[in-house]
């Protein structure tokens, strides 16, 4: 599987656990919630046992109070106690429907409840008919005593099996907690690892690619060295092939033009050699100046942009001083090119009637500006060359990737004014400039 893909899988894989962990968490956290309700539910019921019992003790004592003092404030708080404790009766069976077992103990709660309610209405009605009976009184306290226990028991079991109900969901609540906590770390430790896969191999993948563009440019770098050395080659076999042969038919045809003083075919002839001949020379210092080992960038400039602005017929305006540094031949040969690619574009596209060029020499940088009044290059095709070098021609791309390979800085810049490129070479290693003096084309 290729890189990218085991990248993507990697990634995906990360993103489905986590949403699988996030909907296994989700679904935890709902039956917590709902675990939670029946804990809080559990308390609900002993509460209401509990207020039950309180209840029936209330009535106890107000029945009481109204046998021993006859006042019958009393009597409202009895009555208010006894159908109170009658419908939490009927509350509890309804919070406890769903447990036979409470269901079982509230029948039997709401019998004994109303029981003992029965005989504290009926000491109550005694007392109310203005009958002081200490010994049925006393009967009635006794029967009370013995319901109030057997409610007493009936209660404590009823909290017992909410005691248990409650230890159970306590338990099943905190056991759902830590599945909770372990889904949450399962899924956060197996998403890291997966998130550090994908980093890797993206890593990888950066890498390999920064070695293969590191690859394209050294490879770039050394095409472009190769046609400089194919140009060199070139304009010496020009010069010293084809322009000393050119140079020897020449002479020959100067001696039979001495013969022949006033014969018009060897004029012509003399006159087409004279032409081939400049033209052999341009083209082999068009190829390679000899200006350019022998003097330096400047002179060689100068000598092409007059050359350019004769064949060209455009107006070239040129701020290029003298200077006694001289660069590193390969950077020095780099801005020539430059300038050379620069005006053939003007030439070519620009359709520009004139141009400035200038070379500047600082004690950092060497500066070359080159501006043109033209069309311009269109934005979007401007725009895909500086994001990623495409949608223009081998020019432009060959301009900046000799200037890189220099360590030096291309900018461009264009609009329906025209185009300005500027490119900036570092002069650091101007002690060096000797690197170059390289084999030069002879000059005649």
């Amino acid at each position: 599987m290729l890189p990218r893909k085991r990248a993507k899988l990697a990634f995906a894989t990360a993103v489905a656990l986590m949403v699988a962990g996030g909907l296994g968490a989700a679904a935890t956290v709902v039956r917590l919630l709902k675990s939670a309700e029946w804990i809080t539910h559990t308390y609900e019921v002993k509460l209401a046992v509990d207020k039950e019992e309180l209840l029936l003790s209330e009535a106890a004592r107000a029945r009481l109070n109204y046998v021993n003092s006859g006042n019958e404030s009393y009597v409202g708080a009895f009555d208010s106690a006894n159908s109170q404790a009658l419908a939490d009766v009927q509350r509890i069976r309804e919070l406890t429907n769903d447990n036979p077992a409470q269901q079982e103990f509230c029948k039997q709660l709401d019998e004994l409840a109303k029981r003992r309610l029965g005989i504290l209405n009926a000491a109550v009605d005694l007392r109310k008919s203005g009958q002081i009976d200490d010994a049925k009184q006393a009967v009635f306290s006794r029967d009370n005593m013995a319901v109030s226990q057997d409610i007493d028991s009936l209660i404590q079991k009823m909290d017992q099996e909410e005691d248990v109900l409650l230890g159970q969901r306590v338990s099943r609540s905190s056991n759902l907690f830590i599945l909770f906590l372990v889904i949450l770390a399962s899924t956060f430790a197996v998403a890291v690892a997966f998130f550090w896969i994908h980093y890797r191999l993206i890593a990888n993948e950066l890498e390999a690619r920064e070695q293969a563009e590191a690859s394209a440019h050294r490879l770039s770098a050394r095409v472009l060295r190769l046609q400089d050395e194919e140009r060199r080659r070139l304009s010496r076999e020009l010069h010293d092939g084809l322009g000393q042969n050119l140079v020897a038919a020449k002479l020959a045809l100067s001696n039979l033009a001495s013969t022949y003083p006033n014969d018009p075919v060897v004029a012509d002839c003399l006159k087409s050699l004279d032409d081939s001949l400049a033209e052999a020379r341009t083209i082999s210092y068009l190829l390679h100046p000899p200006l350019l080992d022998d003097i330096g960038i400047a002179s060689a400039a100068r000598w092409y942009l007059e050359g350019f602005a004769k064949r060209s017929g455009i107006e070239v305006s040129t701020d290029i001083p003298d200077s006694d540094k001289r660069m590193p031949h390969s950077m020095e040969l780099a801005l020539f090119r430059v300038l050379q690619e620069s005006l053939t574009n003007i030439h070519r596209h620009a359709k520009s009637a004139r141009a400035d060029v200038s070379l500047r020499m600082g004690k950092d940088y060497a500066v070359l500006r080159m501006r043109d009044y033209g069309k311009g290059i269109p934005r979007e095709t401007l725009e895909h060359f500086l994001h990623d070098g495409t949608h223009v021609g081998v020019g432009l791309a060959g301009m900046r990737e000799r200037v890189t390979e220099q360590n030096g800085a291309f900018e461009i810049n264009s609009d329906e004014n025209g185009t300005v490129i500027e490119v900036r070479m570092p002069l650091s290693a101007l002690g060096n400039a000797d690197d170059t003096q390289n084999t030069s084309v002879p000059t005649k």
